[in-house]
Order: structure tokens, then sequence, then C-alpha cells
């Protein structure tokens, strides 16, 4: 045998009969080959040798019955197929205070409060290993340079498997750890852990709990069944969990708490109790691409002042609420989906705040969205789709919402109920089972350039003596009356109604009545054109700016109204696809045009109707195969007789909205066959920016000739917008100062015109902070007249964007 690799055996005629004498007498570096047994010592390493088991694991065991088994006081030694049992009530296994300590194939096992400990400026390696302990903890590591579990499982723990507080710093991957009475992983103190690729189950307190001001990188970390919450989140320092996963808990999945900001992509969380998500506790952090399904209770609660940033947040399945945000939080939820909750899909109430963008609420058993208690949120891009109850719900408390698809409700698409102040501006309300806009006595608000349309009950139902504006809204095809005041009075004030097809003349101001049972027993009538008393030309041209686009649309007009003529006097149509595309920036006023030009058609019988259906991605593009085209026919199918408006219609063309592309390109297949089988009953105005939308057009042969011409929307003007800006001044009985002018003039000329920018939006946007900033400042003055309470000044003025 060479004279570095050292026998001992239990058997007679070898040289070393326990292994500690062995290691006294090795050089440094020396293997030392363990036969077979049972040896019970207590081993110190003080030199740089290797032990291994020369049968292989499981043949040999190294037993103390008091004190450390293995302790390492050296720069460097290994263990390997040896199994470490230690006995003592009071003492690890192992203990690792200096050096390098290799443990492979092996097995440790104690009795005391931990089974491995690391600590100073100790290091262990340990690979394909496992760790017990029936009393205390697996492996507890203090060190800074701690060290390393590969491929290793921690069994049958007494409190916690793993450990790493102090100034601790550990890095674990492809392991396992099942069954621990404590916490899977703990870390508190300055600890710092990375983990990857290992499953914690069975745990009975949280699998994974983050304290004090410890910090974890996890990357797929999957925690099982266990009998606590998933992941507890409570440090000061950041935690990041990517590809993680909660599949079974009887707490919160995830639990955020005491400030801490963690960084979740990439997660998902199922068949938890409570919530999926919570965050409590001024918690913040961002969450992004992450999923929470299957939850006994709630999806995502957002509570006591936190203040996340959810983006790609997908939650459905839940037997509570979707999403509850309360107790003063204020979230930021960027394209989230809610689907098939036995709750409200979002619930916001206790005076929390929140913003929430490009929302899609299917299939809910209750309603879509409830706000309530004091709460004041802001929504915009909503699609309530299939609700057992009503759309939106709103009851002593204030919503904005803006840019939003409500259809198919259970009940109203649209409730405000005592107390509450809504503001819907830009919104399409359709197929709602009641009313499309309820509001209840004590509820006020406004109502700005939306559509309520195809309702069975009344379009807008005013129950209230609150004041109610609506300003600029379509009201067609309901089976009520388009607008009903059951209070006569002069507290509501309805401006540029357009009203038409409803089953009962509508009634409000002085002449309102409630007397409605035999106008709805009368037969339907057929869908009556727009009114004369609103010419829709007229409008496109009192609209700030928009030359080009003026020139285009009336020249369209004209052209349909010379066929129309031909017709008349027997002559054959000239050839005319009047599909159109929309390029530019959004806030220009595509939306705004395609109205008006599908009500212009209808007044021309180019249309039989002229309403306006508009739909995005998500009311196109369904989850599942085959379900696109069924989709994409039913929203084609309400736009017959009018405009099917597409906005941002190239991302049918791209793998945006987490369907795929092959879903996109089924609904672009379908909508080609449709426009060719429907090009007389309707039509199709796709709109989105300039080059994105060449991009569209290309994405399928037929579809660049199924387009006859497109219109572009320039930004408008610095002129234009302080002259949009002076508009929202006028409509709300506001003035702008000489100073304020030049000075939002100023502003308008210097604004970045990138990605973000609104346009009209922009300017609106800027109206209302100057609103809001004039009533900050006047409200601090014991001395302001009527004139300052209508004078906006520079003062006024928020620079931002």
């Amino acid at each position: 045998m060479s004279r570095n690799v050292i026998a001992v055996a239990q058997s007679p005629g070898q040289r070393y009969r326990n292994i500690g004498d062995a290691v006294d007498r090795a050089a440094e570096g020396a293997v030392i080959m363990v036969g077979p047994g049972r040896y019970t010592e207590n081993l110190v390493l003080t030199k740089a040798v290797t032990i291994t088991a020369e049968n292989g694991p499981g043949t040999v065991w190294l037993v103390a019955a008091r004190g450390t088994t293995v302790t390492l006081d050296a720069d460097c030694a290994a263990l390997s197929g040896v199994t470490v049992v230690s006995m003592d009530e009071d003492s690890p296994a192992v203990l690792v205070t200096r050096g390098q300590l290799s443990i492979t194939e092996s097995v440790v096992e104690a009795s005391s409060w931990a089974s491995v400990y690391v600590h100073d400026r100790g290091t262990v390696l340990m690979r394909a290993s496992q760790v017990r302990n029936s009393v205390g903890a697996g492996v507890v590591v203090t060190s800074p340079e701690g060290g390393v579990l590969d491929n290793c499982q921690l069994d049958d723990l007494g409190t916690s498997a793993v450990v790493v507080a102090e100034n601790g710093s550990l890095l674990v991957r492809s392991s396992q750890v099942r069954g621990p009475a404590g916490n899977g992983i703990c870390l508190n103190g300055r600890g710092r852990l990375t983990v990857e690729d290992t499953t914690v189950s069975g745990t009975g307190k949280p699998a994974v709990a983050v304290e004090q001001h410890a910090v974890m990188n996890a990357t797929r970390l999957k925690v099982t069944d266990v009998k606590a919450i998933g992941f507890y989140l409570a440090s000061s320092e950041p935690a990041v969990l990517e590809d993680c996963a909660v599949a079974g808990s009887a707490a919160e999945g995830m639990y955020v708490g005491e400030g801490c900001a963690p960084v979740l992509r990439n997660c998902v969380v199922s068949r938890s109790r409570g919530s999926g998500l919570h965050f409590a506790g001024r918690a913040s952090g961002t969450v992004t691409a992450c999923e929470a399904t299957e939850i006994d209770g709630v999806g995502v609660s957002v509570t006591e002042r936190s203040i996340p940033e959810f983006n790609r947040l997908t939650v459905s399945g839940c037997t509570s609420a979707g999403i509850r945000v309360d107790e003063g939080a204020d979230p930021f939820f960027r394209r989230l989906r809610v689907l098939g909750c036995d709750g409200p899909a979002i619930e916001i109430r206790g005076n929390a705040r929140g913003r929430l963008e490009n929302v899609e609420v299917e299939d809910g058993r209750d309603v879509g969205v409830s706000v309530s208690g004091a709460a004041r949120p802001s929504i915009s891009g909503l699609s309530a789709r299939g609700t057992a109850r009503a759309g939106v719900t709103v009851a002593e408390a204030a919503l904005s919402l803006a840019d939003s698809v409500i259809s198919k409700s259970g009940a109203e698409g649209v409730r405000a109920d005592g107390g509450a102040d809504v503001s819907l501006s830009r919104c399409r309300v359709h197929d709602s089972a009641e009313a499309g806009i309820l509001f209840s006595e004590g509820a006020s608000g406004t109502i700005a350039d939306c559509e309520f349309n195809g309702g069975s009950a009344d379009g807008i139902r005013l129950e209230t003596e609150e004041a109610v504006r609506l300003s600029g809204c379509t009201v067609r095809d309901n089976r009520g009356s388009g607008v009903r005041q059951t209070r006569p009075g002069n507290s509501i004030e309805v401006l540029d109604l357009t009203s038409a097809g409803n089953s009962v003349p509508d009634a409000f101001g002085t002449a309102a009545t409630a007397d409605v049972a035999a106008a709805l027993a009368a037969p339907e009538s057929a869908p009556a054109r727009p009114g004369l008393g609103s010419d829709p030309l007229v409008e496109l041209h009192g609209l700030v700016g928009l030359a080009g686009v003026k020139s285009e649309v009336t020249s369209l007009v004209n052209l349909n109204k010379m066929a129309q003529r031909r017709i008349d006097a027997g002559l054959s149509a000239p050839p005319m696809a009047r599909h159109l595309v929309f390029a530019g920036a959004p806030g220009t006023g595509k939306t705004t045009v395609a109205r008006l030009y599908g009500q212009i058609l209808a007044q021309l019988g180019v249309l039989r109707k002229g309403h306006l259906v508009e739909v995005a991605r998500a009311d196109l593009v369904a989850q599942i195969i085959g379900g696109t085209a069924i989709k994409t026919t039913e929203a084609f199918t309400t736009a017959l007789g009018g405009v099917l408006f597409i906005d941002e219609a190239y991302t049918l063309s791209s793998s945006g909205g987490g369907t795929g592309p092959d879903f996109g390109k089924e609904a672009i297949d379908t909508l080609v066959k449709l426009m060719e089988d429907h090009r007389d009953d309707v039509v199709v105005i796709a709109a989105g920016y300039s080059r994105e939308m060449q991009q569209f057009l290309e994405s399928n042969p037929g579809m660049e000739s199924r387009f006859s011409r497109t219109i572009e929307f320039a930004n408008y003007t610095p002129d234009e917008l302080v002259t949009i800006v002076r508009a929202q001044c006028s409509k709300h009985d506001y003035r702008l100062t000489e100073s304020a002018s030049d000075a939002l003039l100023k502003y308008f000329d210097e604004i970045p015109k990138d990605g973000t920018f609104g346009n009209g939006r922009t300017a609106r946007r800027v109206f209302e902070r100057m609103t809001d900033r004039q009533a900050s400042r006047l409200s601090a003055s014991l001395t302001a007249n009527a004139a300052d309470l209508t004078m906006l000044t520079e003062e006024d003025i928020v620079l931002t964007g």
C-alpha cells in the first residue's frame, strides 16, 4: 500500500484500530481507508487528510457518545461515505470553526440543537449527503465563508433544516428538505443565502423565513405541502425569488411584511389557504409574471399601507376575492388578469388607493370590481366580461375608470351606490343584464365620452338627487331608456348626448319620470339612426388640430356620398373598401374620430347603426386552442352595422399578451375572412403606432388588401395642447391666466415626445393636476372668493411628464 494511504480496520492484523490514531500518524495529504464497522470516538482533524469508507457509503459508522463527533482544526480535510453520529444532546455531530471540510456521500445525524455547525471562519462543502436530527436543526451557518450544500437531503429535523444567521453565508443547490418541525430554511441576522433547484416540503413552520437584515437569492426553489406559510419575507434587505413555486400551504403562499421589498419573477402559488400572496406592514417590492391559482381564500392581498408593484400577474380559481386591497394600501397593477374567482375579482376598500392599468376580468362568479370603504383607486384599460353580478360597484368610495370595456355583466355594468363618486371616461358598457350604469340614491359623478349599448334595461339610470354630469356619451339599442332620471330635478347635466335605438324614450331633467313599465312591454322597434340634432361631421371639424385627419375623413365621406348618388341614379357603385388604418401615437383622437366616422356613415345610410365597438387583443384572443376564432367572431358580430375599432392591433401579430403569436395569428386569419364576408355591413378600423401597424399589415397576405388607406394621426402641437387644456377649463368652469397659458406652451414645447407622451391625454392629465394643485393652494386660504375658485395660475402647473 502507498505511503500516503493508511488502512484502518477493526479486524486483527491491521496497524490502526481507530481513525484518530491514523490521523495522528498520517502525513499531510494522506488518504485514510476505513474498513466496515462502528467506530466510537471523538475525531479531531488536525491535518489535511481524506477519510473514506473502503467498502463505500453506509459501511463505516463514526459515533460519539459525548461531545462533538468530528471537529475540523486544520486548513482542510474530507470525509467520504461515512455515517457521522452524535448522541450528545448538547453537541453537534460536525463542528467546523476554521478551514474547509468536504463531506461527500455521507450521513450526519445528531440529537442536539444542530447536526452541522459552521462558524467563525469555517467552510463546509457537502455533496450527495444526508442530514438528520430528531431534536434540533440540520445545518447551522454563522461563518461568512459558510460553504455549499449540493444534492443533499435534510430529513426529519426537530427544528429548522437550514439556518443561516449572524454574518453567515451559504449556497444550497439541487437539494431536498423534508418534514422539519420548524422552518425548511431560516435566515436572520445578516445571513446570506443563495438557493437553486431545491425543494422544501412538509414543514411545521414557514417553509422559508427571511428576517431582520438577511439576504436571499432563490432560483427554482419549490415549496410543497407545508403546514404553515410558504415564504415568509420580512427582511430589510432584498430577497429575490425567480421561477419559485408554492404548491400547497396551510397559510399564505407568500407573506411579505415589515417593510420588505422583494423581487418576485415568474413565481407560481397554488393550493394555499388565506392568501396566495399577502403584502402587509408597509411592504413594497416588484412582482413580475407571477401567478396565484386555486387559492382557498384571496388570490393576492395588499394591506397595511403596502405599496408593491405588479406586472403581468394572473390570478385564477380563488374561493374569495381575486385581488383585495385594504387598510390604506396603494399598489400598482399593470397587465393584471383575474379569472374565475368566487368573490369579487378585484376588491378595494378600507381607505386604500391603488392604480390599475390594462386589467382583464373574466368569468367571475361575483362582481368584477368592488370599491368601498373610502377607497379612491384609479383604473384604466379594464376589460370585464361575463361577471355573474355587476361589472363594477362603488359604495362610499371614489373611483376613476377610463378607457375600459365592460360586457355581459349579470347585473349593472357599473353600479354607484350611496356615497359613491364615480368618474368614467372613454368607457364602453354593453350587453348588461340590467342598467348599463346605475347611480343609486346618494351617488354622484361624471361620465364623459362613454357608450352604453345593448343593455336589457336603461343605458344610464339616475336614481340620485346628487350632481351627475354626462358629456359626449352614446346610448344605443338598450331595452329601456337611453338615459332615465327617476326623480325630476336639475342636478343632472346632459351634454352632447347621442341616443338611438332604445326601446323607451329618454327622460331626464324636469321631465323625468319613473313610469317605464308600459314602454318596456311595447314591441321592439328597429334601431334608429343617429338624430340630426347632433351633426357628427360638424363635431369632427370642431375637434382641436387633426387637420390632415379631417381632410382624409372628409374625402372618404364625399366618396361615400357620391357612391350613394350613383346607386340612386341607377349606376354601379365604385369599388370601395371602407376598412381603415389609424396610425399614430396614443391620445391623438383615434377613438373619437372612429366614433364620429361611424355616425357619419350611419347618417348617410351606408351603415345600419353606426355604433362603435372597441376591442383590444384581450377581447379577441383566447387562452385555449380554437377559442380565439370563437371570441373574435363574437366581438365582430357585435360590431355588424357599425364600426369595429381594434386598438393596438399590431399586438395580434406579436407574442404580446402572454398567449403566443399563433393565437394572435388565428385572430388575424379570422378577421380577414369576416371582413370579406361582411364587407358591406361593417367598417373595421385598426389602430396603433405607425411602424407597428405596417408590420401588422404585413402579417397576413390578405390583410393589406382589406384596408383601403392609412390615416396618420400626428402628435398635437404645443399650441393645440394648450387649446385642449383651455377646452377642459371651459368645460369645468375654470379659466387660465395669461402667464399660465405661456407656461403651459413652454412646458408642452419642452416635454419629451417619447413613448410615454400621451398627447391629448397628457393635456387632460395636466389640467387635472392643475385643479388638484389649485385646490391644495386655496384650501389654506381664508379669503378665496368665487373668482379665485375658477382661476388656474402658473403656480398650479405641476411640471411632470
